[in-house]
């Protein structure tokens, strides 16, 4: 399957270049055009140069720059835009920190050839977890998801989870409104309201090996996740 795998990327210098080298490696082993789409997402640090440097080494590596920091949704909406420009059967997310597995992605591209249009790596099935990471964030993870499923009335464990693979067919179906974090729950349920398959796969979450979390668990951020659960609520109610 012909796949674009998009990084959003704000201030990752430590972390792209051992990440890069081992997605290049996992596609080669696929076969196919596939590439990796890398949003430089108006960093401040050495991302721009040491992208300039990996495209040497990848011809398979498509770089976009937006010039100032946008925020994750808009660094995955570019993302996306690209990959359905050039003609991807789907695009591939996860985050450019290393707390995601480039091994778990061929059990995601065999689901969508196996005919899911959506799938999710999952925390939260058997086989998933996370490791390192802080007890609190284990359970503010696991809390809301729960909600999730309690409020909206789907069967989806893992709806938050950053890595994920959908067919550009839906993405250009489906119309993405959030810009923030929440971008990644509207995406399941946009999706899963329209009629598409949705399929959880197992991963493994770690944490991030360089750099600063770039997620802020402020009152806003739960005050837009109860929002947009209500929204979805509506979505599914007119499925």
């Amino acid at each position: 399957m012909n796949v674009s795998v998009v990084l959003p990327a704000f201030n990752e210098a430590g972390n792209l270049a051992p990440l890069i080298d081992e997605i290049a490696g996992v596609l080669k082993t696929l076969g196919g055009g596939s590439n990796i789409i890398a949003v430089n997402d108006g960093s401040t640090d050495a991302t721009a140069a040491q992208l300039a440097e990996l495209q040497q080494r990848h011809r398979a590596l498509i770089v976009v720059t937006h010039p100032v920091n946008r925020g994750l949704a808009a660094a995955l909406k570019t993302g996306i835009a690209r990959a359905c420009e050039i003609g991807s059967e789907a695009a591939i997310f996860l985050d450019s920190d290393l707390s995601h597995r480039p091994s778990d992605m061929p059990a995601m591209i065999a689901a969508l050839a196996a005919g899911a249009d959506v799938v999710l790596g999952s925390r939260f099935v058997p086989g998933g977890g996370m490791q390192g990471v802080p007890m609190w964030r284990v359970l503010i993870s696991k809390a809301g998801n729960w909600f999730g499923r309690l409020a909206i009335g789907v069967p989806f464990r893992d709806l938050t989870t950053g890595y994920r693979a959908l067919r550009c067919e839906v993405l250009r179906h489906i119309t993405l409104g959030e810009d923030g974090f929440t971008i990644q729950l509207e995406a399941v349920i946009r999706a899963h309201a329209a009629g598409y398959r949705v399929t959880e796969v197992p991963i493994i979450l770690g944490t991030r090996l360089h750099g600063e979390s770039h997620m802020n668990y402020s009152a806003q951020l739960f005050r837009d996740y109860w929002r947009l659960l209500r929204s979805c609520r509506q979505w599914m109610r007119e499925r």
